[in-house]
């Protein structure tokens, strides 16, 4: 179950074939600010430092096609909240995870469980990855900067970076080679059933412009193999939420 929801809350966010380059990491910096300007400028992005969204879609797991909705709420790199539901077998589920900095906590509707040891890290890795994918974020200090090089996404010429951010893991970034925008993130992540990690690929796509030029769809496999479909039906910047959103559920 909990593999269910950590596929959507990565509504992210990855198997490349890139050489490592060994640049200056201005080239990096370079293809960010390439990004960030496709994607609408900084002044636009600033706005979506905290956003609240709908979509919907198709997780593959546990053996099965379960279709879902989902709202989430998220704030920063450690304020993420995500609801989920979905029916199983003809019962229907609501599932929620929180976010809250340094704590976290999951309820499958009326169960509570607090979030602890390797799943607190790995849902805060995931929340962080998603931030990473607003693009600002690449900017700041504590987020180092290497160019990978040449790649593809989709048969289209892509160029990749790494994003190495202490104690939340390394994220490669693809961007389209002509539009500058982000097509593809990929890390490890720790699969929740088995304990194993495997890479996780997010490919973005249908970019439309809602205010900044923002993906509509992802996929997501995990080593290979297919695990999330979605469809963002609806984002939203907000000027910031109130602490109350991301309170114990």
């Amino acid at each position: 179950m909990r593999n269910f929801l950590s596929a959507v809350v990565v509504l992210a966010i990855l198997a490349g074939s890139s050489e490592y380059v060994r640049a200056d990491d201005s080239q990096a910096k370079a293809i960010v600010d390439k990004a960030i300007q496709a994607a609408g400028g900084e002044e636009v992005l600033k706005k979506y430092a905290a956003v609240t969204s709908k979509m919907k879609g198709t997780v593959h797991a546990m053996g099965m096609d379960i279709e879902f909705t989902a709202d989430v709420a998220a704030q920063g790199s450690n304020q993420q909240k995500v609801v989920l539901e979905f029916t199983i077998e003809g019962m229907k589920f609501t599932l929620t995870q929180v976010l809250n900095k340094d704590k976290g906590w999951t309820k499958l509707n009326e169960m509570v469980t607090d979030l602890d040891g390797d799943k607190l890290t790995e849902v805060r890795r995931a929340a962080h990855e998603q931030w990473l994918g607003t693009l600002l974020p690449l900017k700041s200090k504590d987020v180092q900067l290497t160019l990978i090089g040449d790649s593809k996404v989709e048969d289209k010429p892509a160029i990749g970076i790494k994003a190495v951010s202490k104690d939340r893991g390394d994220v490669t970034l693809y961007f389209d080679k002509d539009t500058h925008l982000l097509v593809r993130t990929e890390a490890r992540v720790k699969d929740d059933m088995s304990g194993q990690e495997m890479n996780q690929e997010t490919t973005y796509s249908g970019h439309a412009t809602k205010g900044a030029k923002l993906p509509t769809k992802l996929a997501v496999k995990r080593d290979g193999k297919a695990f999330l479909e979605a469809e963002i039906t609806e984002i939203k910047a907000e000027e910031k939420l109130d602490d109350s959103t991301f309170e114990k559920p």
